[in-house]
């Protein structure tokens, strides 16, 4: 059944999920004579394709729901702070013409402005804002009731932990993969968000992945991306490709296992999730460390970081795909839900640690969007780029720094323990009441009960 945020949206952002039809390269090649591809193949061609001229066109939606003023303020200070669209855009004080493509057979897509001083139109419902949910009184079934929250523990973890090179053994520790740890906090966020009344979506409850596609399914599409859809490799290869592999079959293996963890498994993932539930909001559960954890060395300290959509490369702009969700990120005006919650979140886990901002500011890859509040910047990650509506991406402390790694290795528990010399409440459940504190912040309706200290 269609939800009813989704009835003008749905076909919009259903088909930027496909990524269909017309992609270059790989996905249009066929395989050899004789040998039909695996249906895993056939899965990961179509999660890599690349939009439709029909995707491109449904932007027209979004047609008088935003001045030429506030589109330019939003692309600028938000998304291609770097100029990386120019090729692809066409603006006038009337429309945006949008070039999918630098080739001239490729339909234009004219997105209309609103005239300024008058009411823009409705954008296409796709989700519930925090202001909306404010201005409503509260009810009995808890502050949240008819929010909806898709929890994304990020990651996949268990025996896919090294493979997504998100596992590191510290000596005197142990070892820690960072998809166990985002497991863990999702299941204690989702009670917490239940509880307060939302509607809950578990995008995964177990170490495995969402997608049915392995690595083997990527092997008869590996060369022609490397040598013509690098982009859609994550940064983790590109940047080992550079270093260089100690032999050709190392760099294939490793390109498919991280093209599978981190693109295919993400998109996957997304899929799912508009699919099946179409939330207001979408959390991911990260954990932070720095470049030593590779070394299996400390961090001398904590720290927090929180993520919203935006400042998307010029390099990764060549990707049709990339260009499409930011125009359906932009016209969609997800910042401002997105900023609101974040900042919420930011704020609890200030209170709850105490710990200091990761200062990205702005860089080649951030945007610091809330004077005041270095916390949360713009970045251009997978999982915010891949969910639809709003989504907040949640980094905090530093997985290598030996408090935290103690707390780890404590796992969960009720109360406090006496960990690394001092009593110490479940870090888990410190994580996950400061994402569904900041959460109930954010949207908490007038006349609802003040922010308790444990939801």
């Amino acid at each position: 059944m269609t939800h009813p945020r989704q009835s003008r949206l749905a076909p919009v952002l259903a088909s930027i999920a496909i990524w269909a039809s017309w992609a270059p390269g790989p996905c249009r090649a066929a395989g050899p004579p004789g040998q039909p591809e695996s249906p895993g193949t056939i899965l990961a061609r179509q999660l890599l394709r690349d939009p439709s001229d029909a995707d491109w066109q449904r932007l027209v939606e979004f047609s008088g729901t935003l001045t030429r003023a506030e589109f330019e303020e939003r692309l600028r200070d938000v998304f291609d702070p770097y100029r990386g669209m120019d090729p692809f855009l066409r603006v006038t004080d009337d429309a945006v013409t949008v070039l999918p493509a630098e080739r001239a057979n490729t339909a234009p897509v004219l997105v209309s402005f609103a005239r300024p001083g008058t009411p823009g139109g409705a954008a296409p419902p796709c989700f519930a804002t925090p202001e909306e949910f404010r201005g409503r009184p509260g009810g009995a079934a808890g502050p949240l009731c008819g929010l909806r929250v898709a929890i994304e523990p990020a990651d996949i973890g268990g025996r896919w932990a090294r493979m997504e090179d998100r596992s590191a053994f510290f000596p005197g520790y142990g070892t820690i993969n960072e998809g166990d740890l985002n497991l863990e906090v999702a299941g204690i966020l989702a009670q917490r968000l239940r509880a307060l009344g939302a509607s809950v979506f578990a995008v995964r409850t177990r170490t495995e992945p969402v997608t049915s596609v392995r690595p083997a399914d990527l092997t008869p599409l590996i060369g022609s991306i490397l040598q013509t859809r690098p982009n859609l490799l994550p940064e983790a290869f590109l940047i080992r490709d550079r270093e260089g592999f100690r032999d050709p079959g190392a760099r294939l293996r490793a390109a498919s296992e991280l093209l599978f963890t981190k693109t295919v498994e993400t998109r996957a993932r997304a899929e799912l999730v508009r699919s099946e539930f179409h939330p207001d909001l979408t959390i991911v559960l990260q954990h932070n460390a720095t470049p030593a954890s590779s070394r299996g060395q400390l961090a001398p300290a904590n720290r927090n970081v929180f993520f919203v959509d935006g400042a998307f490369a010029p390099d990764e702009l060549r990707e049709p795909g990339e260009r499409l969700r930011l125009l359906a990120k932009l016209l969609g005006n997800v910042t401002p839900a997105e900023l609101t919650v974040a900042a919420g979140i930011s704020r609890q886990f200030q209170a709850a640690t105490g710990f200091d901002p990761v200062l990205y500011r702005d860089s080649q890859s951030t945007r610091a969007l809330i004077p005041g509040n270095p916390y949360v910047v713009a970045r251009n990650l997978a999982f915010n780029r891949s969910h639809d509506g709003p989504v907040v991406v949640t980094e905090p402390y530093f997985m290598n720094q030996a408090e935290t790694l103690a707390r780890f290795l404590a796992g969960d528990y009720d109360g406090t323990r006496l960990v690394a010399g001092k009593p110490r409440r479940s870090i888990f459940r410190e994580y996950a009441d400061a994402v569904a504190l900041g959460i109930l912040e954010a949207y908490r309706p007038a006349g609802a009960r003040s922010v308790p200290k444990n939801p």
